[in-house]
């Protein structure tokens, strides 16, 4: 059998990922099924290795330029790549010995033609592995030190400290580097959570119920949530608690007309259609013909007949949808920075300019969405991100449209959020919240 190496693997992806600027899950996702003889434990290595360097590699970087003259920023891809995974291996993998991962590492460089830098990266790794935890950090006390030791760019450090203190930052940057569950959402046309968590139970699945939705559920013990029996019958679909309480302020109800607008991969279209009932419609809709067909298909599997999928522009108006539906849902697209646990290549492919163009493309969304909601309607607007031009400012665009009104949302959240609601919006946040960066807000139409 011809062995596969998981750590050139895991350097081949990582390398992929900072040159190129895709996205790690797609990456990984490439890299595991070209290599799918490797042993479930070294597929797991790869994904450990490639993440958790990712959501540690400012910090990494920082370890690894105080022993090394060439900074890591300047060597090559791959060098750089094989030496970060190890460093990630040295300190946070307590189960691998650091005489592994500096050997194996010189190994690999050897083996892909990087002979004559073996000398220079065996001698930084066994740097690193005797002198790490003696390495000076930035002052205590200050943005730098955030940035560095929970590997968060300086600019998101520095604009999150402009509105919430230090030490909430300091939440949200460790909250996000912490590897996350699996939440679903049951689908309560099919099943109950207390009768889908026994039988998950009983095949040995770490199952615990939601912080704040009681058809939310948080598994542990699952490599593939596609492989499962209950996934193919359609007993759930994956969604965070944040996604499925945007839709608990939409609040939709039987019989009624809505529209998703963003609505790829699905989950807040899939939760409208469980709490209605199977009764109205639901329009979800995408740009991308290979999403709307991923829609399709989980509603079938779903048992959902009451959603429509339509390959719509969001940003562009279909006159045949002016003021036609009851709610309107908008879970605009947006810098992510709510979902970095999931997505860790967000903190170093997303920039701040990122964001001004993103917020021009929100504004156009929601003109165009607006003017689909009937008077009397509601408009919910959400994002994954914690940023405030992206969130309440667009939020304040909305009502200085002059036909929109804010509502009060506080009625809709568990109690326990109701605190964190205020002039028709929320702002939920990683390490403060238990759940994803989330924003969620809403406004009704003024009636004629």
């Amino acid at each position: 059998m011809i062995y596969i190496d998981p750590r050139e693997v895991a350097a081949d992806a990582l390398t992929e990922i900072n040159k190129t600027g895709a996205y790690n899950n797609v990456t990984l996702r490439k890299y595991l099924r070209q290599n799918g003889a490797m042993p479930k434990a070294d597929r797991a290595f790869v994904t450990e290795c490639v993440n958790g360097t990712l959501r540690n590699m400012i910090y990494i970087d920082h370890i690894i330029n105080a022993f090394s003259k060439t900074k890591a920023e300047k060597m090559k891809p791959f060098i750089c790549s094989v030496i970060r995974t190890a460093v990630y291996e040295i300190i946070f993998m307590d189960k691998v010995p650091d005489s592994a991962a500096c050997s194996q590492a010189v190994e690999l460089v050897k083996r892909r033609n990087f002979g004559k830098l073996s000398g220079f990266v065996n001698g930084v790794l066994r740097s690193v592995a005797k002198g790490w935890q003696t390495v000076e950090m930035p002052e205590k006390n200050t943005p730098e030190y955030l940035s560095v030791r929970y590997s968060h760019p300086l600019w998101i450090v520095k604009m999150w400290l402009s509105k919430y203190d230090f030490e909430t930052v300091g939440k949200i940057c460790e909250a996000n580097n912490g590897a996350p569950d699996v939440c679903i959402c049951v689908n309560t046309l099919k099943t109950s959570a207390g009768e889908l968590k026994k039988t998950l139970e009983e095949k040995g699945i770490s199952v615990k119920e939601g912080t704040y939705e009681k058809n939310a559920l948080h598994l542990k013990g699952i490599s593939n949530v596609a492989e499962m029996q209950e996934f193919r019958d359609g007993l759930f679909h994956v969604q965070d608690e944040s996604s499925m309480l945007a839709v608990d302020v939409l609040d939709p109800a039987a019989n009624e007309k809505i529209l998703d607008v963003c609505a790829a991969p699905g989950g807040k279209s899939f939760y409208a259609a469980e709490r209605m009932g199977g009764a109205g419609r639901v329009v979800s809709c995408d740009i991308y013909p290979h999403k709307t067909e991923l829609i399709s298909v989980t509603a079938d599997r779903l048992g959902l007949g009451i959603i429509e999928t339509r390959l719509r522009d969001a940003s562009v108006l279909n006159e045949a949808d002016r003021e036609k539906y009851d709610r309107v849902i908008i879970d605009a697209p947006c810098s992510g920075l709510g979902i970095i646990r999931k997505k860790p290549d967000i903190k170093i492919n997303r920039t701040g300019e990122d964001i001004d163009s993103l917020i021009e493309l929100q504004k156009r969304i929601i003109d165009a969405s607006a003017e689909c909601v009937k008077p009397g309607g509601l408009l919910v607007y959400s994002t994954c991100t914690i940023c405030k031009k992206e969130n309440e400012m667009n939020f304040k665009y909305i009502l200085e449209r002059g036909d929109f009104e804010p509502v009060d949302i506080s009625k809709n959240l568990p109690e326990a959020l109701k605190e964190f609601s205020g002039g028709g919006c929320v702002q939920l946040l990683p390490g403060i919240n238990g759940t994803d960066g989330f924003f969620i807000a809403a406004a009704r139409k003024k009636a004629l």
